[in-house]
């Protein structure tokens, strides 16, 4: 069934052809955003005097009708796409009024606006899952507050630093999603409706008013720009490529540091599974599956891109291949974001083994530290410690193992008498600077995650 058939009273139909053509089998979830956005336009109609108060009372209910058909099941596939669904239904439903809905305008800017309204009403469903994301990582942080773990460079051991210091940084990492999200949804925020095939519409329609009733904040500036626009499907995709891409990162770190060779963290059973054939596996199947999941909306963002790349202005066909990237990278981008939420609530880190895995040469900065702190120039110092470090691997010592006596024979720098230095606790607790591993300022960074979470 399509709009234009009378154009071509001969053509011959062929069923590849066709269903090559026809995008109504990626399209269809739009129904709900088509009709709503029918219905406002409906309205404008009505006030631009080409609907009459009876027409306009028959097209709502016409609309309402349709949205319970598809939602009852109706079959969609012989239509060409959404669009077409909802006006040739509605025809059938009201005759001649629904013939009228369409003046005016194209499905050109009608794609634009249902997608636009779509991505408006699955925002704050992403929104949720971020904030519950950041709610999970704030509660382990308060529950392990005082938990000293290696900070990792390289993957060696660099410098002690607080469990709650290390899982917050993927707070700020998702906060910063947010904040490209919003940011996204800040540019969509402008009505296509009303703007035509390309050139405008030449129905006096009140754009500003269409823009508030379907809660658009602006209307847009430029036909053309409107309808070939789909900058903003990308913009999401690649913010949530972001997203998970920096979710995935801690995954491989929650993988490495569940494993027996770390056992910095335990997982829970719920999240985990086995093997087929080694009975004492635990795998961490999830985390292995969120590692990988960031690839998903960027391939999508990649296809629409490629898609998009030399397309000439202003609508043309290739932009058909939106809808897969458009709902799939939204869809399973959630899925993701609602696994991770959980996951969060089955790992269980351990403090003890976190403790005992620290290798004393994690101390050499604190060595140093030390001696500036006692007016040796920086320098000297950390080729001071590099020599005392390579002389107790020589010995095939620890760090830690060493006495005061030994290391003053490196330098009368150091005291006479043992310090805290090699301590985890003391080591965290010399951190100065705002935004660093000290508990002091961990903790104001959790206060000031919290008052994020609040205002959000």
């Amino acid at each position: 069934m399509k709009v234009w058939d009378r154009r071509f009273p001969s053509r011959d139909s062929n069923p590849d052809i066709e269903a090559f053509n026809q995008s109504i089998d990626v399209d269809s979830f739009l129904y709900a955003d088509e009709i709503t956005a029918s219905l406002a336009y409906a309205e404008a109609l009505h006030r631009a005097s080409i609907l009459d108060s009876a027409e306009l009372k028959a097209l709502e209910s016409g609309l309402s009708a349709v949205k319970r058909r598809i939602e009852a099941g109706e079959d969609l596939s012989g239509y060409e796409d959404i669009h077409t669904a909802v006006e040739l239904l509605l025809i059938e439903e009201i005759g001649e009024a629904g013939k009228k809905l369409h003046t005016g305008r194209s499905r050109n800017e009608q794609v634009v606006t249902d997608e636009k309204l779509y991505l408006k009403r699955r925002a704050p469903e992403i929104r949720d899952q971020l904030l519950g994301i950041q709610t999970n990582i704030i509660r382990l942080a308060e529950r392990h507050h005082d938990a000293v773990m290696p900070g990792y460079t390289h993957l060696q051991q660099g410098q002690c630093v607080l469990f709650a210091h290390y899982i917050m940084a993927l707070f700020w990492q998702v906060e910063r999603g947010k904040s490209r999200l919003n940011d996204a949804l800040n540019r969509l925020d402008t009505l296509p409706l009303g703007v035509g095939a390309l050139g405008g519409s030449t129905v006096a329609l009140d754009r500003r008013y269409i823009a508030e009733r379907l809660g658009f904040s602006r209307v847009s500036e430029n036909s053309m720009d409107t309808v070939a626009d789909r900058g903003f499907i990308l913009d999401l995709l690649f913010a949530l490529a972001h997203l998970l891409l920096d979710i995935g990162r801690f995954a491989e770190d929650f993988i490495l540091f569940s494993s027996q060779e770390f056992g910095y963290l335990s997982i829970d059973d719920s999240i985990a599974t086995s093997s087929s054939l080694m009975p004492q596996k635990k795998n961490p199947d999830i985390f292995e599956l969120i590692r990988a999941s960031a690839g998903r909306p960027f391939a999508y963002a990649s296809q629409l891109f490629i898609a998009l790349k030399g397309l000439p202005m202003t609508y043309n066909k290739d932009l058909q291949e939106d809808k897969v990237p458009l709902f799939r990278g939204i869809e399973e981008s959630v899925e993701v974001l609602k696994v991770f939420r959980h996951a969060l609530t089955r790992i269980q880190p351990n403090p003890e083994r976190m403790r005992t895995g620290l290798n004393p040469a994690v101390f050499a900065t604190d060595l140093v530290d030390h001696l500036t702190e006692r007016g040796m120039p920086f320098r000297e110092a950390h080729g001071l410690v590099g020599e005392i470090v390579a002389y107790a691997e020589n010995e095939g010592r620890l760090l830690d193992g060493l006495s005061p006596d030994e290391l003053r024979s490196f330098s009368a720098f150091f005291e006479e008498k043992g310090s805290d230095i090699f301590d985890p606790d003391a080591s965290v607790k010399r951190k100065k600077t705002e935004g660093s591993t000290h508990p002091i300022q961990v903790k104001k960074q959790i206060e000031k995650a919290k008052r994020c979470i609040q205002n959000a």
